[in-house]
């Protein structure tokens, strides 16, 4: 018999598409532990994959921005009403919350309302915002699951009950072979090989890729012996990003599936920010980090983001390890000169792989994701006793 076998339900949800990678890879070790566990929630095929009943696609959650957000608040509130009215009728033993903040603090709220326990795992950026985030969402969780080291000391002075295992892409995020047998496929005959990562949401292809098909341009008059990949993300379909490359002399390489690839046998990456960046990190890639929004959003950024860094490589270093072009430095001439002088610099690349090794060491060991399954198994043992 499972050592759990009492646990009846539990409800996850993420927003987006890493949220979805982070949630397969703790419900597929929850269903080693019980096979008999009965797993429902918002997510996307990875998570549906390994047998969660998904009630709502995290596609229709994923809008980014404070326009964006209120152009879609019918259709969000909608969601919201029926996750609630899921939530009362079925009652889950844990509902676990992956990053998603804004929705997912809204989940918290009815969660607690009907004294089910919150478990929030990957918890929202707080050390980015105003301080004052950490305290509300700490009174709205049962406990928090952080993945960087130095979160753990700004919950715990919050109050909340919080704990550390690593962080889920270390022994994840890596090609799926050596970068010597990979380049020679995807080189052809480039002398040099440069991955434009966009980002996985709509909105992002449209506001930044683009900029970087500009800023590739520019890179390829200077060295016109490059090759560009682009590695597409599942939730982007082609005819979004076909009509940006119409109409463009690039030698540009679309990818499906083979992100971690691409980003191991580049020798530069330019990446939206994001996830991408701390995979971009864990592999060890020299790169530039990117971001662009709407105007309005960007304007409001301006005032409630207070970090003095928005690529992840740098947060953690805790200083500025790789480039930045954000709101009005998002530039294709600035990007591309930048990109320029990373690679015609051997000595700069070799110390941005340096520090970023030691970003990667700072993340603890890989099985992050079996001892936050484990956590959560033992969690819920203890509820029920």
């Amino acid at each position: 018999m499972s050592e759990i076998s009492r646990i009846q339900r539990i409800f996850f949800l993420a927003g987006e598409q890493s949220g979805d990678l982070h949630g397969s890879l703790v419900i597929g070790h929850l269903r080693r532990i019980a096979p008999d566990i009965r797993i429902d929630g918002i997510g996307g095929p990875m998570m549906k994959a390994v047998g969660m009943n998904c009630i709502h696609s995290s596609d229709e959650l994923a809008v980014i921005g404070f326009v964006e957000v209120l152009k879609n608040i019918r259709h969000l509130y909608r969601i919201l009403n029926d996750v609630r009215r899921w939530l009362s009728e079925e009652r889950p033993d844990m509902v676990v919350l992956i990053d998603y903040p804004g929705f997912n603090q809204r989940v918290a709220e009815i969660a607690r309302s009907m004294n089910i326990h919150v478990l929030y795992y990957i918890c929202p950026q707080v050390w980015a915002w105003h301080a004052s985030r950490v305290q509300k969402i700490t009174r709205l969780i049962n406990e928090a699951v952080v993945v960087f080291p130095f979160e753990v000391d700004i919950w715990a002075r919050a109050g909340a009950v919080v704990n550390w295992f690593g962080h889920p892409l270390i022994g994840v995020a890596q090609p799926s072979d050596d970068r010597a047998n990979l380049r020679p496929a995807l080189q052809g005959d480039a002398d040099t090989l440069v991955s434009l990562l966009p980002g996985s949401r709509t909105q992002e292809i449209h506001y930044i890729l683009p900029e970087l098909l500009d800023a590739a341009e520019l890179i390829l008059k200077k060295r016109p012996k490059t090759r560009f990949l682009l590695p597409v993300a599942g939730t982007i379909d082609d005819s979004l990003v076909l009509p940006h490359l119409k109409g463009r002399n690039l030698p540009i390489t679309m990818l499906r599936g083979q992100t971690y690839d691409a980003i191991a046998v580049s020798d530069l990456c330019l990446v939206a920010s994001g996830t991408a960046t701390l995979e971009t990190a864990i592999i060890g890639t020299p790169m530039v980090v990117v971001y662009k929004v709407n105007w309005l959003t960007s304007l409001i950024s301006k005032f409630v983001i207070q970090a003095e860094h928005i690529g992840l490589p740098n947060v953690i270093a805790g200083r500025r390890i790789v480039p930045e072009f954000i709101r009005g430095d998002f530039k294709a001439s600035l990007i591309a000169a930048e990109a320029l002088d990373i690679l015609s610099n051997q000595q700069r690349q070799a110390k941005m792989r340096e520090e970023l090794e030691l970003v990667r060491q700072s993340l603890g060991e890989d099985g992050a994701s079996s001892r936050v399954a484990a956590h959560i198994a033992a969690r819920i043992k203890e509820l029920q006793s």
